[in-house]
């Protein structure tokens, strides 16, 4: 069987699809990868997949950014009419491209990484992103969610009842360098031995909750804990500078805001003693299995997936509604004794090759009774 796997999203910011790329090879399926699905490609490369599988699809129904247009093309597209007919020609071609493949006789699969897109956004924006995954979850032969909160929110809010796979989200055992001890790591990162040490490790958006995170580790007034956040401000151009403005004050706060090599990530990993995930939503965490693939504990807030993948041998979950639940949060996590090896072997539940068989199995065609 030929599967193209198209995903948008960028390999070297997260080897997800790289991962499953592999584990479908392992189960001995032909496996390409594409990047953009339109009506040029079904025509042209069509023919040579029996199956396509759908991650990130945004670029998919959007309009191509592309800096080497011409200044009057460029600002042909920020008349606010010539762009509202573009998204919709855009959005007609994505659907159609839907549209012929099933009449081709492919089997569409979809993964569900982002249910909904945090921050600022348009009506316009909203309401295409809206009815774009109207059409996937219509025409999908297969849908595949990371955890049961999602499978319920596609149920409730897309009306899709059946065809739904909940398959969890694969560990980063072994991708990653995992060579240096504690004392190593945090030498290199200049952080003292003896200090009790909360990271947070990932792409940095305003939807994650930093500033709360920040305000919270104000609040401690330990003189032995550090806090480190390290990752990429993705997104959002002022960004950077506000994360700044905020920690310069605060010399046990480390801000690294810059991308981390994968070489690099076992030093952060393994210099710290709890990884913080201060999120204000979430529908999938990749950063959750990056923690655990490292052995090391994680704080969440008991919101969406969460719940679903940190039980209390490996984190733990807080009330977001409480005012002080990530301060609480925080305490707790330094009086707790954390087994290394016991939450390793959680994480191994979640290998690639025991989840393959279950990935595979989203390309046969679905019947109506797969749930």
């Amino acid at each position: 069987m030929r599967v193209a796997i198209f995903s948008a999203f960028d390999t070297v910011l997260n080897p997800y699809i790289l991962l499953f790329k592999e584990t479908l090879e392992r189960q001995g399926l032909e496996v390409h990868l594409e990047r953009e699905f339109n009506l040029k490609w079904l025509l042209s490369k069509g023919k040579s997949c029996d199956c396509i599988h759908l991650h990130w699809i945004k670029h998919s129904y959007s309009p191509p950014k592309n800096n080497d247009k011409s200044k009057f093309l460029k600002k042909l597209i920020e008349i606010r009419i010539v762009r509202i007919f573009l998204d919709l020609f855009c959005l007609i071609e994505f659907a159609l491209t839907f549209l012929f493949a099933k009449l081709a006789g492919k089997t569409i699969v979809f993964t569900v990484h982002d249910l909904f897109k945090s921050g600022k956004q348009s009506l316009r924006g909203r309401m295409q992103v809206r009815m774009a995954r109207y059409v996937v979850f219509l025409l999908s032969d297969s849908i595949h969610v990371h955890n049961h909160h999602s499978r319920k929110l596609i149920r409730a809010i897309y009306k899709r009842k059946s065809g739904i796979s909940v398959i969890p989200h694969g560990n980063y055992i072994g991708y990653y360098p995992n060579q240096v001890s504690k004392t190593e790591a945090r030498l290199r990162l200049g952080l003292p031995g003896d200090a009790f040490v909360y990271l947070f490790l990932g792409l940095l958006r305003p939807y994650k909750g930093l500033e709360d995170l920040f305000e919270a580790f104000e609040t401690l007034e330990w003189p032995g804990a550090r806090l480190l956040v390290a990752g990429q401000v993705f997104g959002v151009d002022s960004y950077e500078s506000r994360l700044l403005d905020l920690t310069r004050s605060n010399s046990k706060i480390m801000l690294v805001p810059e991308f981390i090599v994968d070489e690099a990530i076992q030093l952060y990993m393994n210099a710290c003693d709890v990884f913080v995930l201060p999120y204000k939503d979430i529908t999938t965490s990749g950063a959750a299995a990056l923690a655990l693939s490292f052995g090391r504990p994680i704080i969440a807030p008991a919101i969406t997936s969460f719940p679903e993948v940190i039980t209390s041998e490996v984190g733990i979950l807080y009330d977001t509604s409480q005012p002080n639940g990530l301060v609480s949060a925080l305490r707790e996590a330094r009086t707790r004794s954390w087994s290394e090896s016991k939450i390793f072997d959680y994480a191994h539940q979640f290998d690639w090759d025991k989840l393959g068989p279950q990935f595979a199995a989203l390309y046969t065609k679905h019947d109506g009774r797969r749930q």
